[in-house]
């Protein structure tokens, strides 16, 4: 009986130390980042670490992984559904196969300023897309803006639609592919994280990205002319697992959305800055940038007219509603 008694509180110690050390335990977020430490998402990044450890009084933290350690932009997704990785930074882009109404970002020349993203998900955009993405497996953390994309190649200055004839792209998605190719060119979507190497081969003799990812993977090195468009606006999100993010208590989730926030602001303010000494620095390189006149632009509007009817005409009522929101933008 005695042995009995004391294997049965023997047990029930065990039990009940494992339970409390479950009790106690931190939350620790893994986050796959495929750009760079020096681009300034990844710093805003950084910023979302450490207000999540604030607000949650260190009982939630992030851990980082930049450079694509963990998984690439075109491997973020299934991760992510998958559950092999909590969060990541993820290009909305890469939904647009099992979400169409995702490529509304990547409309040509339907953002005006650095603060039409934001009012278009203030404007109802955000809670639309969230709910979509929840039907897949993820939820949406905060959104970070991106800047504007702009036109990089070695052959010539792309000044109207005629220049792009011929040439070969690299792209960063299906949605970006359909602008290139009503302006004439030969796109390939290509992981930001292999750009510079085709680049630099030949395989591709031109690429869309942004200044600031352009500076960072040194795009300007093997770059002789940027035509500055502004022609999109594409857009990332930080997104976690679903089950994963359920198990949460209420308490963690609101640190981490807390957190969130402050961290897409803090992006959203170092766009501006981020751009213009990407530019500086993309100059300074000898990289000859046009920038598109009053009188080119209509021009480039007008031969990438298809690929805004295409989206309307394949993403349907949720499409539609995301096309109102954003032309109705001041």
């Amino acid at each position: 009986m005695f042995r009995k008694s004391l294997a049965t509180t023997a047990v029930m110690v065990l039990a009940l130390s494992l339970f409390c050390t479950a009790a106690f335990a931190k939350v620790e977020i893994k986050l796959s980042n495929q750009l760079p430490p020096s681009h300034h998402i990844s710093k805003g990044l950084v910023v979302f670490s450490e207000k999540v450890a604030e607000y949650s009084g260190g009982d939630v933290t992030v851990r980082i992984f930049d450079s694509a350690q963990l998984f690439k932009d075109t491997e973020i997704v299934e991760a992510l559904q998958d559950g092999l990785v909590e969060a990541g930074l993820v290009p909305v882009n890469k939904w647009s196969g099992m979400i169409p109404a995702a490529d509304i970002f990547e409309m040509p020349f339907v953002f005006k300023d650095f603060e039409s993203p934001k009012k278009f998900l203030d404007a109802g955009a955000d809670k639309i897309l969230d709910g979509e993405f929840q039907k897949k497996g993820v939820k949406n953390l905060f959104w970070v803006d991106y800047g504007y994309i702009q036109f990089f190649n070695n052959k010539r200055v792309l000044k109207t639609p005629e220049d792009f004839k011929g040439l070969t792209m690299r792209t960063f998605s299906s949605g970006d592919a359909e602008t290139l190719r009503a302006l004439g060119a030969a796109p390939t979507v290509m992981s930001s994280s292999e750009m510079y190497m085709a680049l630099q081969r030949g395989t591709v003799e031109g690429a869309t990205t942004g200044m600031p990812a352009a500076v960072s993977r040194k795009i300007h090195e093997v770059q002789k002319h940027m035509t500055m468009a502004n022609y999109t606006t594409a857009q990332f999100v930080v997104q976690a697992n679903l089950d994963w993010w359920e198990k949460l208590s209420q308490t963690e989730k609101d640190a981490v959305l807390k957190a969130g926030l402050d961290a897409e602001a803090w992006i959203r303010q170092a766009i501006e800055q981020s751009e213009t000494e990407a530019e500086n620095v993309i100059r300074g390189a000898g990289v000859e940038i046009h920038v598109l006149s009053a009188e080119e632009r209509p021009l480039f509007i007008e031969a990438t007219e298809s690929v805004r009817k295409a989206f309307a005409e394949k993403t349907g009522e949720i499409g539609k509603t995301l096309i109102e929101m954003v032309l109705s933008i001041d």
